[in-house]
């Protein structure tokens, strides 16, 4: 009778620890490097943008992409921004995370405000640091 009882109660917790995926961990600090694809108007005060995302120390090896919309901030100083990455899972974690927050000249720093997949219910920072004319790197600092 008590393995019964055992087995009943140990079957359960076995097919939970089945059900929780293996991927459900992300890094809460990691780079990546953005490059512009592609850009252009959308009205009279905004831009659309999308990026590929690579690798750090291998420019070659794409893990992500991201695209978004900018408008102008009435102080005309900011850029308000919002956008989706999307990471395949070589960095960071594997979904997308959602931004927003406001550019301007030099380093900016962007709230992070929910994802999707590894970065479900994920909040913090993402900090945007300049590289040249087309080129960013981004570095993000989350936390669940």
């Amino acid at each position: 009778m008590r393995k019964f009882v055992l087995a009943g109660v140990i079957a359960p917790l076995g097919v939970a620890m089945l059900a929780i995926p293996a991927s459900a961990s992300f890094d809460r600090h990691f780079n990546v490097l953005s490059m512009e694809v592609s850009s252009g108007p959308v009205g009279e005060h905004a831009f659309r943008f999308t990026e590929k995302l690579l690798q750090p120390h291998n420019r070659d090896n794409r893990v992500g992409r991201d695209r978004g919309i900018c408008r102008e901030a009435p102080n005309r100083r900011n850029i308000r921004c919002r956008a989706v990455v999307h990471l395949n899972g070589e960095i960071g974690g594997s979904g997308d995370i959602r931004v927003r927050g406001n550019i301007g000249r030099g380093d900016s720093r962007l709230n992070v405000v929910g994802g999707t997949g590894d970065f479900n219910g994920v909040a913090g920072k993402l900090l945007l640091h300049g590289l040249g004319r087309k080129a960013d790197k981004l570095h993000f600092d989350l936390v669940r």
